[in-house]
């Protein structure tokens, strides 16, 4: 019930009645109402609170979601998103793959370069492609360590 939710959502930011009033620009008596359940915020006060809280209205007023992760928009996002992360971390994992293959092919042509101009351009290559190689890897360990 929205009553409880607004009490577990108030503690949960350490909030006493007094400071969500403030907050709410109502009365501490409003909030206490609303927590006992001799009255309902009206639809401002509702909205108000989701944006309080970090939480959607829809939330706030089913009984039925138990948190905004049962809210079946937010499922379909999540899931959504869930398959955005999967493809960048396959992408990166190729990029990295990629990249170290090329780095490999610049140290052999860092090795058999006969001429100062291709020594130096197959150095550049090899840290180029070392360097991205790096950042590959980098952003595949730390970004997606499911």
């Amino acid at each position: 019930m929205i009553m409880e939710k607004i009490i577990t959502l108030r503690k949960k930011q350490g909030w006493s009645q007094e400071e969500l009033a403030e907050k709410m620009n109502v009365s501490r008596q409003a909030v206490s109402r609303w927590e006992n359940g001799t009255a309902l915020p009206d639809a401002l006060n509702v909205l108000q609170l989701s944006k309080l809280f970090h939480v959607t209205t829809d939330f706030l007023l089913n009984d039925d979601y138990k948190s905004d992760t049962d809210i079946p928009v937010v499922q379909m996002v999540k899931q959504k998103s869930d398959d955005l992360i999967t493809k960048k971390k396959k992408f990166h994992l190729i990029a990295a793959v990629s990249f170290t293959i090329a780095t490999i092919c610049a140290v052999e042509g860092v090795i058999t370069s006969t001429s100062n101009m291709q020594l130096l351009l197959s150095c550049f290559l090899l840290a180029l492609c070392a360097a991205n190689a790096m950042v590959q890897y980098f952003l595949y360990f730390k970004n997606y360590k499911k």
